[in-house]
């Protein structure tokens, strides 16, 4: 008879775990949106992809590789996003903690005295109570999966903020290497103004001589002569630009830039690989930490609409207790003494019916809103990766066009600059070589450092070297690579 009596507890309890189990989370389905297979200026044929580097493995340059060591340990912007992730973990162990009772200890004693017209006796009387016990408090039954929806919207929202802090590192990356690059150029501007300064300036003395033999005139003297203040206006301009970077750097790593940084590699071998892979389109997917992050943001939104849909329905909550009480404190723990109590609670929405379905709805139009900004992230990802990919493939002709013009202007100025000593070419045809052939090389500079940041750029919208963020267990994060 007794196994019997149990029965209808057990299905009562079998019935209640298996609707513990259910939400009422909508179906998740990855939005399509309309891209192409494969990018078009994707040329690589090394097979080299930059989902598989970590960023020592790209950069060769050992000076740049410390400076990105210092701002991955310092930089304000990465340390707040990896505690907004650290916050967000914590938030969603809270969501999980509520699928479990709790569990709490109590004791209690009291010692009091009665005056004696109130008791009846005439005398005063002294009473002792003391009390120990266990208990649950307003334990809600997860019937409809209301707290296993937001347990759910809690880890996408985890999942979320890792990937802002992965993306978060992969922009600091390329940051502090578009900074580097910048110094380093503006060091080369620098060079080359003082060499033209040098040389302008042995020219305006070899003319200072043929003005006063009457063979120039003073007009083509002033000319050269500005040619001078030109070349030095560039130099000045030059160390702004180079400080205006050794202050973004400052900034990235927040510090001064040490003193004891090991020597740079020359700008033209700062890449261990020059050409990367963006592989299928799909890549991309996987491997934007921008995209990732939309995607969380989306399934958040969608675990939300679980929760609001389980509100619809009763919630049921549980309060006991057991313990002992005694009004002697030797007494406590003898037999009869046990206390015990259960006062389950249903609340039924009856007359919530219009604010209920008011936040349903805006449930679903905040999924809605993130299903836009995922179309709009993986579009905006694949403009990146799209635009980073033909600028490389235009800068290299145009670097190489630049190579080739630079060349043909210097020669020219040393055969002008010859004919002018033996005075059949004239002054105005070496102020127009010695312009031609500065603007060339300046150009030249110019088009070597875009080239530099388009290569930290793609590296960049290809999600380099950042994998997806995973769960060992329950809620362990795997950290970005930063071998």
């Amino acid at each position: 008879m007794k196994n019997i009596a149990f029965k209808p507890a057990f299905a009562a309890v079998a019935a209640t775990a298996a609707l513990s189990a259910c939400t009422m989370i909508p179906k998740y389905e990855t939005p399509p949106v309309a891209v192409a297979q494969q990018f078009q200026y994707d040329r690589a044929d090394n097979g080299i992809q930059a989902a598989a580097l970590g960023w020592k493995d790209y950069f060769a340059d050992p000076r740049l590789h410390r400076l990105i060591d210092i701002a991955l340990e310092r930089n304000t912007d990465l340390r707040a996003a990896a505690l907004n992730a650290e916050a967000m973990r914590e938030q969603y162990r809270i969501s999980r903690a509520a699928l479990l009772p709790s569990l709490g200890a109590s004791g209690s004693g009291a010692r009091q005295k009665s005056a004696g017209d109130l008791n009846g006796t005439g005398h005063g009387v002294i009473s002792e109570s003391y009390s120990v016990g266990l208990g649950v408090s307003s334990y809600e039954l997860d019937l409809f999966g209301k707290a296993r929806s937001n347990k759910q919207a809690a880890l996408e929202g985890y999942f979320n903020s890792a990937a802002a802090r992965d993306s978060a590192h992969l922009a600091l990356v390329a940051s502090v290497a578009k900074a580097y690059f910048n110094e380093r150029t503006a060091e080369e501007n620098m060079a080359l103004a003082q060499k033209v300064l040098k040389s302008r300036e042995e020219t305006f003395r070899l003319s200072e001589i043929r003005h006063k033999a009457g063979v120039i005139s003073a007009i083509d003297l002033r000319q050269q002569q500005a040619l001078i203040e030109a070349a030095k206006a560039a130099y000045a301009s030059a160390v702004q630009s180079r400080e205006q970077a050794r202050n973004a750097l400052s900034v990235l790593i927040n510090q001064p830039i040490p003193d004891d940084l090991p020597a740079g590699l020359p700008l033209n071998k700062q890449f261990v690989f020059d050409r990367l892979g963006a592989g299928l389109t799909s890549d991309v997917l996987l491997n934007r930490p921008d995209i990732r992050a939309a995607e969380h943001a989306l399934k958040q939104a969608n675990a939300n609409i679980g929760a609001a849909r389980a509100a619809f329905f009763p919630s049921i909550s549980l309060t006991g207790s057991v313990g002992t009480a005694s009004h002697e404190l030797n007494n406590l723990f003898h037999a009869g003494n046990g206390t015990w109590a259960f006062a389950p609670t249903i609340n039924i929405p009856i007359f919530t019916w219009g604010s209920l379905k008011a936040s349903l709805d805006a449930a679903k139009i905040r999924k809605e809103i993130q299903v836009v900004n995922y179309e709009a992230a993986v579009q905006n990802a694949f403009r990146d990766v799209a635009d980073a990919l033909v600028a490389r493939e235009q800068l290299d002709k145009t670097y190489h066009a630049n190579s080739r013009q630079s060349t043909a202007y210097a020669d020219q100025l040393r055969l002008v600059r010859l004919r002018y000593k033996h005075g059949v070419s004239s002054a105005l045809d070496l102020l127009d070589a010695e312009r031609s052939s500065y603007t060339a090389d300046t150009a030249l500079i110019a088009t070597r450092l875009t080239m530099l940041e388009n290569m930290a750029d793609l590296y960049k919208a290809l999600g380099g070297g950042l994998k997806r963020v995973t769960l060992d267990g329950s809620e362990n994060a795997a950290q970005p690579q930063a071998r």
